[in-house]
């Protein structure tokens, strides 16, 4: 979801999951074995490289530090959260550009973007109903109204009421569904996260998909119940499709208020009777899936409604046990190192933390506030993809887990931020796909943008090894245009991504893990990748 006050940030840019259980303290010794050569892959700003391999290198004895060169530390002794994984939003405007794409083209994108050779991600977010990336209808007609264009999974005429759900359907997701068993069949491990904008409009005070509240007034509390079976009968209905829904969020962005597509406002005492309610459910039918807190920023102007909801949600109901997962947006304006005491990504992460739960990144865009790929590649490491996935800590070396992962918003878009109805400013998706029309022929041409570039860096490497996922490992610096973050993998390979946010200067790094050190120099506005 993206809306025009979300572009207060210059660059907005770049998720565990009950499955994979995070532990709070580091507990879990490697047996780590260092390489005869490490492997390593790197992007640049300048585009001169885009996860290019460079020559190996091999491990020396590291005797004492270099003060020419950056040291950065790695210890595979411990081990921290669980991933979950890269990834993005398949939203009904991903979808539709994709199955309009000619079948060569759909699978080259699919396969940039879920293949082992390709990016690799890994999680996949589906709306439940319309966001505001849909299809847009017929502008030319005189009576063409934007609104039009959004629906649910269970829309009924005005006046009228379905509290049994007879009437519930998937139409509007052929398109999502088909694309969704095509990314099943490059990578079976995906993960798929479902989030709802709004309920149906006549469950709603406001009668419209835009804005309201669920109407107690009409229908007593029972209008919870009927929510939280409408959610629930989502993810039946994918499963029927052969869709699992691993995590599931009640609502996105629970305090937004009316706009020009669906949303509504929910306060935190009503999404614990939900989360309680769907919970009781999913169990009852079967399904593990867990349901995602919150699922909006944690910033200055969101932080306080996002601890009163939080606080409830974990504090004064039996609704946290269905609840393993903090998720957070990264639209607020505090960004990640620029936190303060109270507000930021990085304090959003440590309240999931003092809660017992995983956190996970759910949502941000790149967008036409910042058009420059190297700019937007280093943004997207310092506040969304290693940064905050990184191991945290603190100035006095308590550490914590970091993020499980992280999504950006629309996998696949136009490269003017289309479709959609809404009138906000432009999104960008993880690859932009236009339909090219030239002396009579078409064609279709993509592109994948520094968000791809900066996820992949991780994503391409960050997969589970019979059955076991990757865990994070601390990965500390003390130079400030230094992100890093280091991981174990299942086969025993310690992978170490750094980027250098510096604008202007080479970064000469040492990486020492476990004692052994490697060298390499940094371009400005690069990440590197080690596979170690």
């Amino acid at each position: 979801m993206k809306r025009a006050k979300k572009i207060v940030l210059a660059v907005v840019l770049v998720v565990s999951i009950a499955l994979l259980t995070l532990g709070l303290a580091a507990c879990d010794k490697s047996n780590y074995v260092h390489p005869t050569r490490v492997s390593v892959y790197e992007t640049t700003g300048t585009q001169s490289s885009l996860l290019g391999r460079k020559s190996s290198l091999t491990f020396a004895d590291f005797k004492e530090e270099d003060y020419s060169r950056q040291t950065v530390y790695v210890s595979t002794e411990d081990t921290y959260q669980n991933f979950v994984g890269y990834g993005a939003a398949m939203t009904h405007a991903s979808a539709n550009l994709l199955m309009k794409a000619d079948e060569d083209t759909r699978t080259e994108i699919l396969n940039d973007l879920f293949s082992r050779e390709g990016a690799n991600f890994s999680v996949v977010r589906i709306p439940i109903g319309a966001s505001d990336y849909v299809p847009v209808g017929n502008v030319n007609d005189k009576n063409y109204k934007p609104s039009d264009d959004f629906f649910t999974c269970d829309d009924m005429p005005a006046g009228e009421t379905d509290e049994a759900l007879e009437h519930f359907d998937l139409t509007h997701d052929a398109d999502i569904i088909a694309v969704l068993k095509l990314v099943k069949a490059i990578n079976p491990d995906v993960v798929f996260m479902a989030s709802p904008w709004s309920a149906p409009a006549w469950m709603k005070d406001y009668t419209l998909v835009g804005g309201g509240n669920l109407n107690v007034s009409k229908f007593g509390d029972k209008i919870y119940d009927i929510y939280a079976e409408y959610l629930v009968r989502f993810v039946s209905e994918y499963k029927k499709q052969g869709i699992d829904i691993s995590m599931l969020s009640i609502l996105n962005e629970p305090s937004v208020g009316a706009l020009d597509y669906p949303t509504m406002n929910l306060t935190p005492s009503e999404a614990a009777k939900i989360t309680l309610l769907a919970g009781q459910k999913l169990r009852a039918a079967g399904y593990d899936t867990d349901i995602l807190g919150w699922d909006f920023n944690y910033g200055s102007s969101s932080a306080g409604f996002a601890d009163i909801y939080l606080e409830e949600l974990y504090e004064n109901t039996d609704a946290g046990n269905y609840s393993s997962t903090v998720a957070l947006h990264c639209y607020d304006g505090d960004g990640y190192l620029n936190s303060s005491s109270l507000f930021g990504l990085k304090n959003g992460i440590r309240r999931a933390h003092d809660y017992g739960k995983s956190a996970l990144i759910t949502e941000i865009t790149e967008n036409a506030g910042g058009t420059d790929f190297a700019s937007n590649l280093t943004y997207a490491s310092r506040n969304v993809v290693v940064n905050p996935c990184a191991v945290q800590s603190d100035e006095d070396d308590n550490f914590w887990n970091g993020c499980g992962g992280a999504l950006y918003w629309n996998f696949v878009l136009t490269s003017s931020g289309g479709p959609t109805p809404s009138a906000h400013d432009a999104c960008f998706g993880v690859v932009s796909l236009d339909e090219i029309n030239r002396q009579g022929e078409t064609y279709f041409k993509y592109t994948k943008s520094s968000a791809y570039y900066a996820m992949a860096q991780v994503s391409r490497f960050m997969y589970k090894v019979n059955g076991v996922p990757c865990k994070a490992i601390k990965a500390t610096t003390m130079y400030y245009d230094l992100n890093v973050m280091a991981f174990l993998r299942g086969d025993g390979a310690a992978i170490v991504v750094v980027c250098n946010t510096s604008e202007t200067n080479n970064a000469p790094i040492d990486v020492v893990i476990n004692g052994k050190v490697i060298s390499y120099d940094m371009l400005p506005q690069s990440m590197v990748t080690f596979v170690a």
